[in-house]
């Protein structure tokens, strides 16, 4: 072969490799998604059948063509988001489907994987219409660092213990506003979550004492200032910043807001 004919056969290598398609279980999951939560509007699988080909607003995908970042917060998208459809997408590493109008396929629930997304790091779901926190959630999440489920009009959502511990990288924790009434006083601990930055329990109903031995041994703001809390003024949110110098013992406290908890007490 030429050597002319050659060189041009390697310099369009780089072209071929490009327009390669997505992987083939990411496109039928992403058509799935467009189909089921009405995603048309933003021209999901209009012009394309492939996420991966720059039509799709919103997706974007690493060097190997697998949809890596899905965000389409406030895009008037309203339906189901089926949990087979997500769990195809195993290379996911932000999903923010928030300030939307979906819902889950099994009795509004949020969705429960069948298989864990190992990748997902940033998870929000706020601002949608998911009635109920299945048992098993958390677990499909094992690298997740922050997760947003605020203000879903879910009914009394109870969190199991050993789901949540299973995300032990959580730096930001946001539940506000989801009728949560049990206070996950697990989340104090920094052997468990060692990276834990913020924790949002606002606008709850949440109720009784926070536990007295709450971040006794994790990066929680010292105990002194619970002493803010007291039955009408438990709104004030515990703030992560304080007198202690740089380096002292609580230099990496952690952000905790309970306010808008009417019947919250102080710790006893």
């Amino acid at each position: 072969m030429p050597v002319l004919a050659v060189l041009v056969i390697l310099g369009a290598l780089p072209w071929i490799i490009a327009a390669a398609p997505a992987s083939p279980d990411d496109a039928a999951a992403m058509q799935s998604i467009a189909n089921t939560t009405g995603a048309g509007a933003l021209g999901w699988g209009v012009k394309s059948a492939d996420p991966c080909d720059g039509s799709w607003v919103g997706v974007s995908f690493d060097d190997a063509r697998r949809v890596a970042s899905i965000r389409a917060s406030r895009a008037g998208l309203a339906g189901w988001l089926y949990a087979s459809d997500l769990s195809k997408l195993t290379f996911l590493t932000e999903l923010d489907l928030g300030f939307n109008g979906l819902t889950g396929q099994t009795g509004g629930d949020l969705p429960l994987l069948p298989t864990p997304l190992q990748h997902l790091r940033t998870l929000d779901l706020r601002s949608n219409r998911f009635l109920g926190v299945p048992e098993g959630f958390f677990a499909a999440f094992p690298a997740l660092e922050t997760i947003n489920l605020d203000d879903n009009p879910t009914v009394g959502p109870r969190f199991r213990p050993d789901d949540v511990l299973t995300c032990s990288g959580l730096q930001s924790f946001s539940v506000n506003n989801i009728s949560l009434s049990l206070f996950p006083d697990y989340l104090g601990s920094a052997a468990a979550f060692p990276a834990l930055e913020s924790l949002s329990l606002a606008r709850n109903e949440l109720h009784g004492a926070i536990p007295a031995g709450f971040g006794n041994d994790g990066n929680i703001v010292p105990r002194r200032q619970w002493s803010e809390f007291t039955p009408h003024r438990a709104h004030r949110p515990v703030h992560r910043r304080h007198e202690e110098p740089r380096g002292g013992p609580f230099a990496n406290t952690v952000s905790v807001d309970v306010s808008a908890n009417p019947r919250i007490d102080k710790p006893c």
